[in-house]
């Protein structure tokens, strides 16, 4: 396994309703050749002294799972196999949030299939998983996904999203749609990983610490924003999961 520093931007776009958009510089965690396929574990030796990552999450099991089911149901060889993994690891101060996190399963560097790990702020957790029956996933083409939870107050529970990703350069974009395929929401994410040595790995190892402890407090400025320009709200109800079959990740 190799830990890189990721630098980029993420820029969020409300289009429905009253219209909304924010842009900031992301810091995370790159994760590179994190599982041993032949051995079905995880990489764990020490990448970091003040980071660390948790394997145990019901995320990270439920990614595997269907990463398993994926090989076997289009017949694929697990030699020269990776798993990268795009991700705001812990710190020693305190444990990281991470609203969504990327898996990218590759073969010889081509992504054979992307995987989304979404958390919404009531601690509810879904993934979407993208592939191309077995082949390469292909840049120019959107990639579509049945969504399932609540994420946003200012987006029902059910809808479509659309993802098109790019391994070189790295970049996600994420289209969000209502029910009438309407587009409501447009998300870019795009960035390039450092390997930093020095001052300058102290310095991105701080931004990145930063940049995780003001994710929630982010999040909750940008719904305020929303709300105050008058756009709807809607209820979680108590469960945020689109159909009632739907329960957290075990």
């Amino acid at each position: 396994m190799q830990f890189s520093v990721y630098v980029g931007s993420i820029f969020h776009q409300r289009v429905f309703g009253k219209k909304h958009q924010f842009r900031y510089k992301f810091f995370s965690g790159y994760f590179n050749d994190i599982y041993n396929f032949k051995d079905s574990e995880f990489v764990t030796k020490k990448f970091s002294k003040i980071f660390s990552l948790d394997f145990n999450d019901d995320g990270t099991k439920e990614t595997i799972k269907a990463i398993k089911v994926f090989l076997n149901k289009n017949q694929i060889d697990a030699h020269d196999l990776k798993l990268d993994l795009l991700k705001k690891p812990n710190s020693i101060f305190f444990k990281a949030f991470n609203p969504v996190c990327f898996w990218y399963l590759k073969k010889h560097d081509e992504v054979l299939a992307f995987i989304a790990d979404v958390t919404n702020t009531f601690g509810e957790r879904q993934i979407y998983f993208i592939d191309n029956l077995g082949k390469d996933i292909g840049s120019d083409i959107y990639y579509k996904a049945t969504k399932k939870m609540y994420v946003s107050p200012f987006a029902k529970k059910s809808g479509i999203y659309k993802f098109k990703i790019s391994d070189q350069p790295n970049q996600t974009i994420i289209k969000e749609f209502n029910h009438d395929e309407v587009l409501e929401i447009n998300t870019v994410l795009k960035g390039v990983t450092h390997k930093f040595n020095g001052m300058k790995k102290s310095y991105f190892y701080f931004r990145i610490i930063i940049s995780t402890l003001f994710v929630v407090a982010r999040i909750h400025l940008q719904a305020l924003l929303i709300w105050r320009k008058g756009n709807q709200a809607h209820s979680h109800n108590g469960n945020g999961y689109a159909e009632s079959n739907y329960k957290k990740l075990d």
